[in-house]
């Protein structure tokens, strides 16, 4: 298979050459190509520094675009590379990747680039959930990868009949949109410069989904730029260390563009398409599920209750471990229900009690996720 990685560049040659530096000290057990792609800009530095870069690993090649595409068309036409080739990794300039990415990419495309439900690859991990800033942490299983309805930006394969698969979806669906009930709303509100926000649509809506990786094999370092005017170490996360030879990918945890966990249907015992799960309470059941799983209180009949005592929070309903923090409600029965306590979801997720965090957010710390927006593609 022909795998070749590109690397989207812009204006900024110092994040480029930390990200080439990554790529060198890969382990590769073949040639491979190098494509470096270059948006218009008012500077000639970049383009010099990828002209004059030794890549050792292969053959390299510069795409040096003629006019400013801006990131959405940019990105775009370096997924149609996919003409000439099987899959491509895909890396913004503010990327690192670990030593062992390779090893498992070819791993990843070897045995999906068949499947079709199957929209892509990440290399990247998630430490949090970019629609409202607070952790999230995976199911883990015996694989070491896992499945979610959610593309990627921060480090990504993409495979030919997938991809073009997608940019069909996408000749129909490239018009803006604002509020659309089955998405995540930070998604609608991104702007028409992301490119992201369709191809996570075409996972939702398809019901596609993206291969993730427990320990990550990209990091995003939150070089400052066109989309965000300061770093930010907040979506840095750590990288698989050393070499591996052999992953795991018998997945058996997925879940949808929300960040929440589609297995547990299963444990419950419903219907999943009557489902709304809702642990981060961002959903508020707007596609009006019977059933509603979540963290709110809701005026609705209680038919199970789970408490906060597990992590994540997921296994807390897997394992009907008792208790008033998270409810399953029946929406078919209205009913005013009295809740003993409020749910200290600060001191749960964060280890923290609720007055400290309140603390740190009164001195602005915490501030920097409000802009995180900016970092999303």
């Amino acid at each position: 298979m022909n795998i070749p990685i590109c690397c989207v560049a812009y204006n900024r040659v110092n994040s480029l050459r930390r990200l080439l530096c990554s790529l060198k000290a890969a382990d590769f057990d073949e040639p491979v190509t190098l494509i470096i792609s270059i948006d218009k800009s008012d500077s000639t530095e970049v383009e010099e520094f990828a002209d004059s870069y030794q890549w050792i690993h292969g053959e390299k090649r510069v795409i040096k675009h003629s006019e400013n595409l801006g990131l959405r068309r940019h990105v775009l036409s370096c997924g149609d590379l996919l003409n000439e080739y099987d899959a491509l990794v895909v890396l913004e300039d503010d990327i690192t990747v670990a030593q062992s990415f390779y090893t498992y990419v070819k791993q990843c495309v070897e045995k999906y680039k068949d499947c079709m439900d199957c929209a892509g690859i990440s290399l990247y991990n998630f430490p949090l959930s970019y629609h409202n800033c607070l952790p999230f942490i995976p199911v883990h299983s015996d694989s070491d990868v896992y499945m979610m309805n959610c593309a990627q930006s921060w480090g990504q394969v993409w495979m030919k009949k997938q991809w073009f698969e997608f940019r069909k979806w996408y000749a129909t669906h490239n018009e803006e949109f604002g509020y659309l009930p089955h998405l995540p709303k930070s998604i609608c509100s991104w702007p028409k410069s992301s490119w992201l926000k369709y191809h996570t649509r075409y996972c939702i809506e398809e019901n596609k989904y993206f291969i993730y990786p427990y320990i990550s094999l990209s990091t995003n370092n939150g070089d400052s730029g066109t989309h965000n005017k300061t770093s930010s170490s907040l979506f840095q996360v750590p990288l698989l260390e050393g070499a591996k030879s052999v992953f795991k990918l018998t997945p058996s945890v997925r879940y949808d563009g929300f960040f929440e966990n589609m297995n547990l249907a299963d444990y419950i015992g419903v219907n999943p398409d009557e489902l709304c799960v809702d642990l981060y309470a961002e959903k508020g059941n707007r596609e009006k599920k019977r059933f509603w799983l979540t963290s709110s209180h809701e005026r609705y009949k209680i038919i199970n209750s789970y408490a906060l005592e597990l992590k994540p929070w997921d296994v807390n309903v897997k394992n009907n471990i008792e208790g008033e923090q998270l409810f399953l409600y029946d929406t078919n029965y209205a009913c005013k229900n009295k809740f003993s306590q409020k749910v200290d979801f600060e001191g749960y997720l964060f280890n923290m009690k609720r007055k400290k965090i309140r603390t740190i957010i009164k001195n602005n710390i915490y501030s920097i996720t409000k802009s995180m927006y900016n970092f999303i593609r």
